[in-house]
């Protein structure tokens, strides 16, 4: 627990020593409105359109990925520059959890259920992307940041960095799949004929994590409930096997 805290107060220090650095085009003060403009923009696109292919995280990434391109910044500075809001992505997740505790009742009356799905999707989603990334010849750079898929963003690039994998290409894999999951979900869950919350819910936080999570929410407070219990069990499981199984 305690190596934990002086993680956080280390990347808590990290985040005060970019503020402090020279103005530039990664400078945290350049950076962060950009993602607020680019989120709130992707937003307001979203709510007047209305289709699930323009998701504010899908629409905003864009814009932000398209003026990174323009300033010139990479990855590591854009990581740098957005410091603030890789710390708050912890709390950002446990905040999740209060849908699940309003629905608590409702979640323990089909527990078992719940885990024996749990553990066939936290097992099938990555495994499946891993066999076909195989199957094509990916590198084992590429298999290694496919495990960590079906997790949210801080825990895949914990397990990125534990496992020696790489980060940005994690948090890529993991943005990509969430963004997807949480676009094309809902709908191919409707064709399927599966429109009970608690499946929609439960489906989305395993295989879309935190965005498949908020985009659950919209549905309602019982889909989002289910969406993060999923969520957060899954990621979880993978933080405690994927280790184990990569060494």
């Amino acid at each position: 627990m305690w190596s934990e805290w002086q993680r956080w107060l280390d990347q808590l220090h990290q985040v005060f020593a970019d503020f402090a650095a020279p103005l530039s085009t990664a400078h945290p003060l350049v950076v962060l409105p950009l993602n607020c403009l680019g989120f709130w923009i992707g937003l307001k696109v979203y709510r007047r359109v209305g289709s699930p292919l323009l998701h504010p995280v899908a629409g905003g990434s864009l814009l932000i990925f398209a003026a990174l391109v323009l300033l010139g910044v990479d990855f590591t500075g854009y990581q740098r520059g957005s410091g603030l809001l890789y710390l708050l992505l912890g709390p950002a997740v446990v905040a999740l959890a209060i849908p699940l505790r309003q629905n608590l009742a409702v979640i323990r009356e089909v527990g078992w259920p719940l885990m024996l799905g749990l553990l066939v999707g936290a097992v099938l989603a990555p495994l499946v992307a891993v066999v076909i990334a195989l199957l094509l010849g990916a590198s084992q750079t590429v298999l290694i940041a496919l495990s960590t898929k079906s997790v949210t963003a801080p825990v895949a690039l914990a397990l990125a960095q534990e496992i020696d994998g790489i980060q940005s290409l994690a948090a890529g894999v993991v943005a990509f799949t969430g963004i997807i999951g949480a676009v094309l979900g809902p709908s191919l869950l409707r064709r399927l004929n599966l429109t009970d919350e608690r499946v929609v819910g439960f489906t989305l936080g395993i295989n879309a994590h935190a965005i498949g999570t908020v985009r659950a929410l919209e549905i309602s407070a019982l889909c989002g409930a289910f969406s993060a219990l999923a969520m957060g069990l899954c990621g979880a499981l993978t933080a405690l096997v994927l280790p184990l199984l990569v060494t």
